[in-house]
C-alpha cells in the first residue's frame, strides 16, 4: 500500500508539472503571434508610404522654382543630375519644344525647367573641376556641348562662356592644341613673316603659340604654327561674337553695334584688311591713334560682303578710346565695337580672309 501511495503521489506531481508547462508555452505562442502581427502591420504601412512618395504630391499651379541661393535649391553636387551631354541636350531641346506647346501644363514646364537647370549646373561643375585640374581639353569639350543649346539669357551662360574662353586660350598658348596648331621645323632662309604668310596666319599668333618675345629663329628650331580654319559669327540678337576654329566653338566675346547698324549689315562677310593703331577720319576731321577723338581704338578689322552679300554695306570690328572703362556704349556708326583687350586678342588670332557671318 505504501508503494501505491508513492506511485499515486508521483503521478499527481507529474500531472501538475505538465499543466504548468502547457501554460508557459501558451504565453510564449501569444507573444510571437503579437510580434508577427506588428511586423506585418509595419510592412504594410511602409509599403503604402513608399508608394505615396513615389507618386509625389503635385504642387498647385504657379509654384516658383527654388532660388539658386536657397540651401535646398538645386546644387552642383546633385547626384541625380544627368551627366551625359547628349541626354542633356536632348532634354533641353524637349523642354524648348514643350515651352512653346500651349497644351503643356504649368507644372510640366516648371519640372522641365528644374531638370534643365540641374543638368546645366552639373555640366558646369564638371567643367570647372576639369579646369582647376588643368584638364583644359576636357573642360572645353564639356562647355562646347553645354553652350550649344543654351540661351544667352540663361544664368550660367556668361560664366560658361568665360570659362570656355579661358580654357581655349590656355590650350592655344600652350601649343598643345591639335585643332589649331601644326608642327614645323625651321629651315635655312625661314623668317617668321614668311612662315606666317605660307600658313595664312600672323607673326604675333606664331609668337604667342610658342612663347616667343623676338622674331629670331634658329635652323632646326621646332615651332607650333597656328593652322586652323577660323570663322566668326556675330549675333545681333544678343550682341555676341562667336569665334570658331574648324567650325567648333573657341571663344565668345561681347560686341556693341554702332548706331547706324541696319538690317543691310547682315549676311556673309570676310576680313579684307587689318590695321594696328588706325587713324580715324570722320566729317573731314582726322584723329591720330591714341587721341581723344579716335573712337575706333587700337585695332581695326574691315569687313567686306561676299557672295549674295557682296552689295551689303561694309562694316568693321574695332576697339575703343575708353580704355579700361567697362561699358556697353555703341561702336562707331555702322561698326561693331569690342573692348580693347578683346579686340587685340581677336586681331592676333584671326588672319585676313577669315569669314564673318552676321546674323
Amino acid at each position: 500500500m505504501t508503494k501505491l501511495k508513492r506511485r499515486s503521489s508521483g503521478y499527481g506531481s507529474y500531472g501538475i508539472k505538465t499543466v504548468e508547462a502547457r501554460r508557459s508555452h501558451t504565453g510564449l505562442y501569444r507573444f510571437f503571434a503579437v510580434l508577427l502581427f506588428l511586423i506585418i502591420c509595419g510592412a504594410i504601412v511602409w509599403a503604402i508610404k513608399a508608394h505615396t512618395d513615389s507618386r509625389g504630391t503635385i504642387p498647385p499651379e504657379g509654384v516658383t522654382p527654388l532660388p539658386d541661393n536657397d540651401a535646398t535649391a538645386l546644387t552642383f553636387a546633385d547626384e541625380r543630375a544627368i551627366a551625359d551631354i547628349s541626354e542633356t541636350n536632348a532634354a533641353i531641346q524637349n523642354y524648348r519644344a514643350r515651352e512653346n506647346d500651349s497644351s503643356a501644363s504649368t507644372f510640366d514646364l516648371q519640372e522641365f525647367e528644374r531638370q534643365r537647370l540641374k543638368q546645366q549646373r552639373k555640366l558646369y561643375d564638371d567643367a570647372l573641376q576639369a579646369f582647376n585640374e588643368r584638364k583644359f581639353e576636357k573642360c572645353r569639350t564639356i562647355l562646347r556641348d553645354m553652350l550649344v543649346p543654351m540661351d544667352s539669357s540663361d544664368s550660367l551662360y556668361e560664366p560658361a562662356a568665360n570659362l570656355l574662353g579661358r580654357a581655349s586660350m590656355n590650350i592655344y598658348r600652350g601649343g598643345t592644341d591639335s585643332e589649331t596648331n601644326v608642327d614645323y621645323t625651321v629651315k635655312s632662309g625661314d623668317t617668321l613673316s614668311r612662315i606666317a604668310l605660307n600658313y595664312n596666319t600672323s607673326v604675333s599668333a606664331i609668337q604667342k603659340a610658342n612663347g616667343m618675345t623676338t622674331t629670331r629663329l634658329n635652323i632646326g628650331q621646332k615651332l607650333k604654327i597656328p593652322q586652323s580654319v577660323w570663322s566668326i559669327e556675330i549675333r545681333r540678337s544678343d550682341n555676341k561674337l562667336l569665334l570658331k576654329t574648324n567650325n567648333r566653338l573657341f571663344k565668345i566675346y561681347n560686341v556693341y553695334p554702332g548706331s547706324a547698324i541696319t538690317q543691310s549689315v547682315s549676311g556673309s562677310f570676310r576680313i579684307f584688311s587689318k590695321q594696328k593703331d588706325p587713324v580715324w577720319r570722320v566729317d573731314g576731321q582726322t584723329y591720330q591713334p591714341n587721341s581723344a577723338g579716335n573712337i575706333i581704338g587700337p585695332r581695326w578689322m574691315a569687313l567686306k560682303g561676299t557672295g549674295a552679300s557682296a552689295d551689303a554695306a561694309g562694316t568693321a570690328i574695332h576697339g575703343t578710346n575708353r580704355a579700361g572703362i567697362p561699358d556697353s556704349s555703341p561702336g562707331a556708326p555702322g561698326y561693331f565695337r569690342m573692348s580693347n583687350d578683346d579686340v587685340k586678342e581677336l586681331y592676333d588670332l584671326v588672319p585676313c580672309e577669315t569669314t564673318v557671318e552676321i546674323k
